[in-house]
């Protein structure tokens, strides 16, 4: 009866350990468009109440035909905290462009499946795509890779290509791919 009892204990107290455990996950997006310019900005993204328009306050890390974005974001469990960091390098596969502190305003666009409403007021960091002046409509290929590494585990790996075709802009506007959040708020 003992051994059914201490079984019965560990079997209840793996699950709880099982889901409270150090991993990490590294990502790679490449977003290449033709007729178009990829571009990976980061700043703080604003809506006019007026018009509904969304706007980026920031700086252009890197901007080209094809933009690549590596994450790695570590979550250290302890039995008290959790302590999650990451790191996020953007660059340029065909010439990069980044700026030094130089800030901006951009106009943008959600694209399909783009939540921009509830990061209104935070930081983040925008993949979006201009339609180059002077051409049609642009073609897009956007390739994402995820891997998943549970300390005591077996690692997970998704990915996903979509195609798509967006028009030209009218006035210059960025029409947003991906946004992620920093997790900090804007200044007021």
């Amino acid at each position: 009866m003992r051994l059914v009892t201490a079984a019965a204990i560990v079997a209840l107290v793996l699950p709880v350990a099982a889901g409270a455990q150090d991993s990490q996950t590294k990502s790679r997006t490449n977003i290449k468009a033709d007729d178009a310019r990829v571009t990976s900005m980061t700043g703080c993204l604003r809506q006019e109440v007026a018009s509904g328009v969304y706007t980026l306050d920031g700086a252009i890390a890197a901007s080209g035909k094809e933009v690549q974005t590596d994450s790695k974001i570590k979550t250290d469990v302890d039995k008290d905290k959790t302590k999650v960091t990451g790191t996020t390098e953007t660059k340029s596969k065909d010439g990069a462009v980044a700026t030094t502190g130089a800030s901006s305003t951009f106009l943008l666009v959600p694209g399909n499946n783009v939540d921009l409403a509830s990061h209104v007021g935070e930081q983040v960091r925008i993949s979006a795509i201009m339609v180059e002046r002077g051409h049609g409509d642009a073609d897009v290929k956007i390739k994402e890779k995820a891997t998943v590494d549970p300390e005591h585990g077996k690692d997970t790996t998704s990915t996903s290509t979509t195609k798509l075709e967006l028009p030209k802009s009218s006035a210059g506007q960025y029409t947003v791919m991906s946004v992620t959040a920093t997790g900090t708020r804007c200044a007021q």
